[in-house]
């Protein structure tokens, strides 16, 4: 494995990581927040950010 392509899935962890950690802070918001609808939206944003991790996770996988 080359260096360039360590370098490239090491990036690819820590933008999932990232999405991971800013989705439980929006989670956190968004338990206290009393409005409905901003709170299904926030939960609609939740999972498409837990989605998107697991989806980098899956092409770092494949980089080769």
């Amino acid at each position: 494995m080359t260096r360039n392509i360590r370098n490239f899935r090491k990036t690819l962890d820590a933008v999932a990581m990232n999405n991971e950690a800013a989705a439980l802070a929006v989670m956190r918001a968004a338990d206290r927040i009393g409005d409905a609808v901003l709170k299904e939206q926030l939960f609609n944003v939740i999972q498409r950010m837990n989605q998107d991790a697991a989806e980098l996770r899956v092409v770092r996988d494949h980089v080769v």
